[in-house]
């Protein structure tokens, strides 16, 4: 009986790091134009940088993507800028309630792409991979130490 139990609870537990490692969900360029996925790449420490950005790009096209406040406050310098503003303006004006409040949500989610990718980019290797915080700890405790030995050999 007890065996029974043990080999269940093997079973159990090789089942959950089966599913644990399955949940990493690849996507394609269709579903980057369908679904923000980029939203989730931001918190998901294994994301691509450059797939991220490609992800956030293929989601805004044809669609009306959130101005900066500064694009906003800005005087245009052209008439063309203009009329893009006021474009803009329209089609806010034309939205539901509800349109509003989902546009308004992927505003703030903009935002957060944008600060997400300034503050990783000098984390960013050359193949995407972003480094970990352990990495970046690593790095700057040896930079740390070398500073140290400078100090003391200037001594």
């Amino acid at each position: 009986m007890n065996s029974l139990i043990r080999i269940f609870l093997f079973c159990i537990t090789l089942m959950g790091v089966f599913f644990a490692n399955a949940q990493e969900i690849k996507y394609n360029t269709e579903d980057y134009n369908k679904i923000p996925v980029w939203i989730k790449m931001i918190d998901d420490t294994s994301t691509n940088y450059f797939e991220a950005l490609k992800a956030y790009d293929v989601y805004w096209v044809g669609k009306l993507k959130p101005q900066e406040e500064e694009d906003a406050i800005n005087e245009y310098g052209s008439k063309s800028e203009e009329k893009k503003h006021e474009l803009y303006e329209r089609k806010l004006s034309k939205m539901t309630p509800s349109e509003r409040v989902e546009f308004d949500r992927m505003k703030y989610e903009c935002k957060r792409f944008d600060n997400w990718k300034r503050e990783v980019r000098q984390f960013v290797q050359e193949d995407g991979k972003i480094l970990t915080y352990h990495e970046r700890l690593e790095i700057w405790n040896r930079q740390q130490d070398e500073m140290k030995r400078i100090i003391k050999s200037d001594k």
